[in-house]
């Protein structure tokens, strides 16, 4: 059976953790004798379906209970049952913020329906090191577009933004998984290579996951960017873009427009982007806030996606996806953003300028004093993939973006053999 990948879920207990007491482990329990620290955790699966995944830890409840977590080098390990030996697991740290300061850390799991595994995570303030583990993706200001154009990729698919908060996609011929993204701006898209293409026109649309405004029945979507081969300065009103993360196992990118003037309202948005090892969608976290609104206006935003000629539509609870043709070398392509009922309404019919689209409405209105935060996720899938059914692929990715995986009972513990600290492993 195949083990779907799937979202991390952050329990009650990691939120709070409960203080372990900073004990003396036996020695042969202490299994990497160069760290002084250790944090002790626990991953489960609450669902019904097995989940492989990366496994979030939040940085400012772990040093609650472990101080100065995860220091300057952190080392994952699995304890495995039964007398069998650990496993190392790879990991890295992300500094979201971009404050020099990891914010969370990550490590992949599989777990069984039900099932908990212990963790343990050994880390150090004085040794200083990077583990190279296999990169699995990829995020990068990417040429063509200077550093006004980013992409980020697993080895499934690649998608990249220049403007509009949308998505454009770069499809993965089947066979030739990758990480190349980098050679977008270099292919002709009116040739065919066996390590993909650009196979999404997005033109004046919503593209795929493009956030708008609407005001009285008037769109509003944020501005492109300039490339930098037309030899023209960046306007004023541009979005700009940071890597957070290049991987391994995590890529992420942001997209701030810190000035956004609709019908001479101001608002700042951001969005942060996030693409797993082994996931062909990607997650993102945005906030649209007021700067200065005029009283009395009142906005809708949404997401959406632009139809597709010869189309299919199917919209079940949380998930919208279309399908369809754009041109006959490119062959069928699908189209997806999923998001919490709770949290948003639609579909509803969105027109811009070069086409129709399928769009959710938040149910959160932005307006003087109103912010609207939220989370959605988005997917591409291409014929040329290997896929033969694109909506039924698609929207069997929903499970995947709405499973759980929680981490908890954070416990700290020092070395029983300092006298090892600054020895070799032996």
């Amino acid at each position: 059976m195949q083990i779907p990948k799937m979202l991390v879920w952050l329990a009650a207990a990691a939120a709070a953790p409960a203080a372990g007491a900073q004990g003396s482990p036996a020695a042969d329990d202490w299994v990497l004798p160069n760290f002084a620290y250790r944090l002790n955790l626990e991953v489960s699966n609450p669902g019904s379906g097995p989940v492989r995944a990366l496994a979030t830890v939040p940085v400012v409840p772990a040093q609650a209970v472990a101080p100065n977590f995860p220091g300057r080098l952190a080392i994952a390990v699995l304890v495995n049952e039964g007398g069998r030996a650990p496993s190392v697991l790879p990991s890295q740290a992300d500094d979201l913020d971009g404050d020099g300061f990891p914010d969370q850390f990550e490590f992949p799991v599989s777990l069984a329906p039900g099932e908990r595994r212990r963790v343990q995570i050994y880390y150090s303030t004085t040794l200083h090191d990077e583990i190279y583990y296999p990169r699995r993706v990829q995020a990068k200001h990417n040429y063509g577009y200077n550093f006004q154009t980013v992409t980020l990729e697993s080895e499934l698919i690649g998608y990249r933004t220049y403007g509009a908060f949308f998505l454009d996609v770069q499809g993965r011929v089947a066979g030739h998984p990758g990480l190349h993204n980098d050679l977008v701006g270099y292919l002709s898209i009116r040739r065919d290579f066996e390590e993909g293409r650009d196979i999404f026109h997005v033109g004046e649309t919503l593209g795929l996951g493009g956030i708008f405004l609407r005001r009285e029945g008037q769109v509003y979507q944020p501005p492109f960017n300039v490339p930098d081969y037309a030899h023209k300065p960046q306007p004023e009103m541009a979005p700009h873009y940071r890597v957070i993360s290049r991987g391994p196992l995590r890529a992420i990118v942001e997209a701030a427009l810190e000035r956004w003037t609709v019908a001479g309202d101001v608002f700042r948005l951001q969005a942060r982007y996030s693409i797993d090892a082994g996931e062909g969608f990607v997650r993102c976290r945005f906030e649209a806030v007021p700067v200065n609104v005029a009283p009395g206006h009142v906005y809708e935003l949404g997401i959406g996606v632009r139809d597709l000629p010869d189309e299919s539509l199917r919209f079940f609870e949380g998930c919208l996806v279309v399908a369809g043709e754009q041109d006959k070398r490119t062959g069928p392509l699908g189209l997806a953003v999923y998001f919490a009922p709770a949290d948003w309404e639609g579909p509803e019919s969105v027109a811009t300028r070069e086409s129709g689209n399928r769009a959710a409405i938040s149910r959160r209105r932005l307006g003087p004093g109103q912010a609207v935060e939220g989370d959605y996720a988005a997917a591409a899938a291409w014929s040329r993939s290997g896929i033969a059914d694109l909506p039924g692929y698609l929207s069997g990715l929903k499970a995947s973006v709405n499973a759980r995986v929680g981490v908890s009972d954070f416990r700290f513990e020092r070395t029983p053999r300092p006298e090892k600290l600054d020895a070799e492993a032996q």
